[in-house]
């Protein structure tokens, strides 16, 4: 611990500042990771980073579960709406051209396709037979897109700026980036604290709420325009919180607490998950440079 005393942040390079958080792995017991947050932006870093983070994406990763279960057929049902719900984020940008940046099982690719869009995707992990879906960022080398998104990504990657700088270029003129991300602001993570499964280390290196994600996309040359809440995402975050607590009724009483930090959102905007719709603007870009 007293290694890591003096780190910067490597989202805007200012000093960090323990959050208070030990963390114990749970899929490696005895691994502990500690939360540390910037001053200055308010990004916050897991340390100390796994020299091998692939061993934590196996057949076992939530999102892509398999397994037959109660909860695997409510988790697949939520991917339905969720899907619905997100395809009818997209529509009201009246965008064609999409690109799902880690398309994890490539549902989502499916979805929207079949509604009529050109949607194609990027998945560096799971391996998916869709011909629509690449590797990396180098199958769309004389590619640029309407809209990207991003649905619980940019959270998981070592370099988030740089990873949204790639994005921003891939944007045509004027084009949308869609990113969700979990809240740390959010009911469900005060009151599940180091339990919160928003937080889910090693796999999840950095951890936003509005402020430090607003900082980092205006950098790049992104403006926020818009809001939209992830409901489904409180129920589910907080059923694994309460397994992560090893509590009894886990399911019951995670519904519960999903449906307060949901009923709280209503009124102060802090749900568990967060849709950002922002805009590449290039005269943003210019201005933000100028002034800071």
């Amino acid at each position: 611990h007293e290694k890591m005393n003096g780190l910067k942040c490597k989202v805007c390079g200012s000093r960090v500042d323990d959050y208070g958080y030990k963390i114990e792995c749970t899929k490696f017991i005895g691994d502990f990771y500690v939360i540390k947050k910037c001053h200055r932006c308010k990004t916050m870093s897991t340390y100390p980073k796994p020299t091998n983070l692939r061993v934590f994406y196996d057949k076992d990763y939530d999102s892509y579960q398999k397994k037959k279960s109660f909860f695997s057929f409510i988790y697949k049902l939520a991917q339905r709406l969720n899907n619905n719900y997100k395809e009818s984020i997209i529509k009201k940008l009246n965008v064609h051209k999409v690109l799902d940046f880690g398309a994890g099982s490539g549902e989502f690719i499916k979805h929207i396709n079949k509604k009529g869009y050109d949607a194609w995707g990027i998945e560096p992990i799971n391996n998916v037979k869709n011909k629509k879906i690449k590797k990396s960022m180098a199958g769309f080398k004389n590619y640029k897109f309407d809209c990207i998104t991003a649905w619980h990504v940019i959270e998981h990657t070592e370099d988030p700026g740089g990873v949204l700088k790639k994005l921003y270029n891939k944007l045509r003129d004027n084009g949308v980036l869609v990113l969700a991300l979990p809240n740390y602001d959010s009911y469900d993570n005060t009151f599940y604290g180091k339990d919160w499964a928003g937080f889910d280390v090693p796999r999840h290196l950095f951890h936003f709420n509005v402020p430090s994600i607003t900082f980092l996309t205006k950098k790049i040359g992104l403006k926020l325009i818009k809001r939209k809440p992830l409901l489904l995402d409180a129920f589910y975050v907080s059923i694994l919180s309460e397994r992560n607590k090893k509590s009894y009724f886990s399911t019951a009483r995670g519904v519960l607490i999903g449906l307060i930090s949901n009923i709280l959102s209503l009124f102060n905007k802090q749900p568990s998950s967060i849709i950002y719709i922002l805009k590449k603007w290039k005269m943003f870009f210019y201005l933000w440079c100028f002034l800071f």
